[in-house]
Formats: C-alpha cells, structure tokens, sequence
C-alpha cells in the first residue's frame, strides 16, 4: 500500500500563487503582442519550477530547484521595474499585484523544507 502524500497549506498556497502569477504573464502575453512571447515563456517557466519543487523525481535535486525558482522569481520582479522604468509602461494594477504575489512566493520557497 503506498503512502497518501498530504499538502500543508504553504505547499498549497505557493502552488495557488504561482498559478496566478502565471496566468497574470499569459494575460499579459495577450495584451502585449511585442514581447508576447517573454510572457508566454515566464508562465510556463513558473508551471515548470513549481512542480519540479514538488514533484518527487526531482527529490534528489530539491536544493537546486528551490534556488533556481527564487533567483526566477526575483528575476522577473527585478525585470518588471528594470521594463517599466525604461518604457514607461506600468502595468498598474496588474503589475504590483503580480510582484507582491512573487514576492510572497519567494518567502514561501524559503520557508518551504
């Protein structure tokens, strides 16, 4: 008999918060057709990292995962200010709202075991 695997709310929550944040870069995709791709590209890298966190093949590389998603997820915040100050283009509130959830992400990550 094989053992039922139980999320923790903290494993729930980062899963819950990288789905909207990368639903918020394929709405974003949507509405920027000139760099629709980058969008495009960072949603799925979230989809990718978060379940390389969690899924148990990739166990025995969990310290490399949790370093790449927080230094991904900082890069894209990092990146939205660097893009908005040198285009002017502030995706308000959009924008704000996707880094407070990216940044409570990279909280969660480090506090995750």
């Amino acid at each position: 008999m094989q053992a039922q695997t139980r999320f923790r709310i903290p494993q729930i929550a980062l899963i819950i918060l990288t789905i909207i944040t990368a639903l918020i870069h394929f709405q974003r995709a949507i509405a920027d057709p000139d760099i629709r791709i980058l969008f495009i590209l960072n949603g799925l890298g979230f989809f990718a990292l978060v379940a390389a966190f969690y899924l148990p093949m990739f166990q025995q590389y969990h310290r490399i995962v949790r370093w790449t998603f927080i230094i991904y997820t900082a890069v894209t915040i990092l990146l939205y200010f660097v893009w908005g100050f040198m285009s002017n283009e502030w995706t308000v509130p959009v924008g704000p709202i996707a880094k407070i959830v990216e940044a409570i992400m990279i909280v969660i990550i480090l506090r995750e075991p």
